[in-house]
């Protein structure tokens, strides 16, 4: 097994992730509604626009806050691949969710290709199974979500800048910039954080990455393309009345959340949740003996920065990662590459009993975290517990309204979910609880423009009332 370890590494790294796909390959066929509904179907319905209509990266349809309809975030490359297959003939739900596990395969492969070049074969196939083999991979590995073209496109960066920095050749450069400016374009705080390793990386010359022009060039180079596509993309929003509080200008505390957020214990429950299901519930070991790790790495530097990496999203953009678990996929490698840093710290140790005894035990821990969290990835098996309600709304609207209306939706929040599966047009109205302050846009006198149709008022049990818009 060594041999085959050592010999061929990279076979058996593409086992692993075969049997990942195996393994949600029956998921396929779910319904978008599974968990985070309102962001899986936000990105599927601008696919499904693009399928019907034409790709326009420039100015993605979104027509879920009012007209005009056209409402940009991150820059829609994954919408785009979810219409090319919508196209080739695959149903919506579908085809989004194939998009979804291409992406993560993709990451998959990239971490695997950077741990190889960081770490021994062993460390690397550990780290690429702890990516693969968690609840939260099993959940969002299929999603209709961006978050891992962003993060694969990061990983795909670091390895590059890395090979740039080892070369000197200018197409390593190239593409370096290439891959770091899709990861701000998709999403920028996700790729925003996998630039800054890059200044640790050491070129031929000894020079560290902050003291060379041409890594700065590199890690500005991508990070004004992501800056540059959120002021446009900001630009074209104020076209939309309603969509005024998503500027940046009004999300301060939605990003970054509080100090008094920090401080209070209960906000910490999901994201440590989260890290103990990225981690095998070996969090508290992982951390210190990857650390050890990076500081006896030949690149250390760089090691403690992909570590430090591996934990900052979390802590600086606070809010975010309370209420949306998926946006842990963001760190998601580098935890891994944490990993597979503190297997070659304890495989170094081996000969000591405490670090058999350590490793048998992660794995134990591991193998305990994927039992216990047994009903967070299981969800992807089975009906989602939202599809009836989902499914009733949708067929109530699309039938008290037609194809060209503009529906307003009320008394469901800002879920595009039922838009969506209804194939209308409309504005999901915003509510408070649970979701950025709406206080910066006029509700009423959006509402009150006489482009809007039947309005729709549904209670949460999906019972619902049509009335003439105000």
């Amino acid at each position: 097994m060594r041999r085959l370890v050592r010999e061929r590494p990279w076979h058996l790294a593409v086992a692993l992730i075969g049997l990942y796909v195996v393994g949600v390959l029956p998921s396929l066929g779910q319904s978008l509604l599974e968990s985070h509904a309102f962001r899986q179907t936000q990105t599927a319905y601008t696919a499904v626009l693009y399928a019907e209509r034409g790709i326009d990266l420039l100015r993605p349809p979104l027509p879920v806050l009012g007209p005009p309809g056209i409402i940009p975030l991150e820059f829609p490359l994954f919408q785009a691949a979810g219409a090319l297959l919508m196209s080739a003939g695959f149903a919506a739900d579908l085809a989004m969710r194939i998009t979804g596990l291409l992406s993560f395969v993709g990451t998959a492969l990239l971490v695997f290709a950077l741990a190889r070049r960081l770490l021994n074969p062993i460390a690397a196939l550990v780290a690429l199974a702890a990516f693969l083999f968690n609840a939260h991979a099993w959940v969002y590995g299929r999603a209709s979500l961006i978050e891992y073209l962003a993060a694969g496109s990061g990983v795909a960066f670091l390895l590059l800048a890395m090979r740039w920095a080892d070369t000197g050749r200018s197409h390593h450069w190239a593409l370096a910039l290439v891959a770091g400016a899709l990861a701000t374009l998709v999403k920028i705080t996700t790729g925003g954080f996998y630039l800054l390793p890059a200044l640790f990386l050491k070129d031929r010359s000894g020079r560290w990455g902050f003291q060379s022009v041409g890594m700065w060039a590199l890690v500005g180079g991508a990070g004004i393309a992501g800056l540059a596509w959120s002021a446009y993309a900001q630009g074209v929003r104020v076209e939309t009345p309603a969509a005024a509080f998503l500027s940046v200008q009004n999300q301060p505390a939605w990003l970054f959340g509080t100090l008094a957020q920090r401080l209070d214990p209960g906000e910490w429950r999901l994201p440590l949740a989260v890290m103990l299901m990225l981690t095998g519930s070996g969090l508290a070991v992982w951390g210190p003996v990857a650390v050890l790790r990076a500081r006896a790495h030949p690149r250390a530097p760089f090691m403690l920065a992909l570590v430090t990496t591996a934990v900052a999203p979390p802590l600086v953009l606070f809010n975010l990662y309370v209420v949306h678990d998926y946006y842990f996929a963001a760190i998601a490698p580098l935890v891994a590459i944490a990993i597979g840093l503190g297997v070659e710290w304890l495989v170094a140790r081996r000969a000591r009993r405490w670090a058999k005894r350590t490793m048998v035990g992660l794995a134990g821990a591991w193998l305990a975290s994927i039992i216990g969290f047994f009903p967070t990835w299981s969800i992807i098996y089975g009906t989602p517990p939202e599809e009836n309600r989902a499914s009733r709304v949708a067929t109530y609207i699309r039938d008290h309204s037609g194809p060209q209306d503009w529906v307003i939706q009320d008394g469901l929040g800002w879920n595009p979910s039922f838009l969506y599966y209804a194939r209308r047009q409309g504005i999901a109205v915003p509510n408070h609880a649970g979701f950025q302050d709406t206080s910066v846009i006029d509700l009423d006198a959006i509402l009150a423009d006489p482009v809007f149709g039947p309005r729709i008022t549904c209670g949460q049990q999906g019972r619902c009332v049509t009335e003439s818009a105000p």
